[in-house]
């Protein structure tokens, strides 16, 4: 008898490491900035704006919400969704990041939208689950290209991690954000509990925004649908330098190549890309032309708005279009594949 508890005693000792230690280690940082350190499980090369601008995000955002960061957020990419549910207590996305520590995992080699979790985070903020995803969606990095959404009685009632819901958390979040200000959404995502029911956090939110949440849920019927590049607040990319006009003509210039400070990448089909900003102040009709290197390029123009006043157009490699624009900072997005790095440039003209 003594020797059969021995046997499972010594069994239990076994295993037991293996089942308090089921979460892998974090990889040692190939990066370190001052306020993030960048790791990953694999071997592919990370282009080095995926650090720098990273960094850039989740300093400003910080600022912005009036928070210190006080731990060094650990950012980690990996190799696919398996892997990252072994640090993800088993679910299976593009990322997350971790309640208790500022700790951000993803498949990508940047994502802003985990880096914003990280921030808020470490500051303790976190609110119900669709008003926290919607903020992250709107400081997100503009991946989604999809206008597609769900209901957003469903998405309060019910969130999923679902890229419609995701899109319809970033537009709510965006509408607010705009309504009532940013004082007052922070002040309701630190009052709701994270697991609040939708009628617990509903009480909180009239006594936040001075109004029932479905009056907003039957103004938000009217509120457009727009990409995620147009909803977000981009904080880096709207606050580049300007570029200047010469005359009539604004001309943008971008070395895209991964060793550079400003190009983030690999992005999907091993696209890297950086951006520019320019200003315009007069409304009227512009041309745009871009060059046309040899191999592929990708240019994009955005206005620093929202989709009340969204701007987001492709332009193609050597066609020259015209645009009717509104004041107001712009960025263009410069994209290259990650083999074929190349100097890329993009005029806007006042016709």
């Amino acid at each position: 008898m003594h020797s059969a508890r021995k046997i499972i005693l010594a069994v239990v000792l076994v295993i037991l490491p293996g089942l308090l230690a089921c979460e892998p280690d974090i990889p040692e940082p190939i990066w370190k900035g001052e306020r993030l350190h960048h790791g990953t499980t694999t071997s592919e090369p990370i282009c080095r704006g995926s650090f720098h601008r990273q960094e850039q995000h989740a300093v400003q955002l910080a600022e912005l919400v009036g928070v210190e960061l006080d731990e060094i957020i650990r950012y980690t990419r990996v190799a696919d969704r398996d892997e990252l549910a072994e640090y993800c207590e088993g679910m299976k996305a593009d990322g997350c990041a971790h309640g208790d520590e500022p700790y951000a995992f993803s498949i990508r080699s940047f994502h802003f939208h985990e880096i914003t979790h990280a921030v808020m985070n470490s500051a303790g903020i976190e609110g119900p689950r669709p008003f926290a995803e919607g903020f992250a969606e709107v400081f997100a990095d503009g991946a989604g290209y999809r206008t597609e959404h769900t209901l957003l009685d469903q998405v309060l009632h019910n969130f999923k991690f679902d890229a419609r819901d995701y899109q319809t958390a970033g537009l709510f979040a965006r509408f607010l954000l705009d309504r009532h200000g940013l004082d007052r959404y922070l002040l309701f995502l630190r009052a709701a509990d994270s697991r609040a029911t939708f009628v617990e956090f509903s009480a909180v939110f009239e006594d936040i925004f001075d109004e029932p949440i479905e009056q907003a849920m039957a103004d938000f019927e009217a509120y457009p649908s727009c990409r995620e590049m147009s909803n977000r607040i981009a904080l880096v990319d709207c606050s580049l330098p300007l570029a200047p006009w010469d005359g009539r003509v604004v001309t943008l210039t971008a070395d895209v190549a991964c060793d550079q400070d400003d190009v983030l990448g690999p992005a999907q089909d091993d696209v890297m890309f950086t951006t520019r900003g320019f200003e315009v102040t007069e409304a009227g009709n512009y041309l745009v032309i871009a060059s046309q290197p040899e191999g592929w390029s990708g240019f994009r123009v955005v206005k620093c708005g929202s989709c009340l006043d969204s701007f987001d157009e492709e332009v193609q490699p050597g066609e020259i279009t015209s645009h009717d624009l509104t004041p107001g900072r712009y960025y263009v997005l410069f994209g290259r594949r990650t083999d074929e790095p190349a100097t890329l440039g993009l005029a806007v003209g006042r016709q």
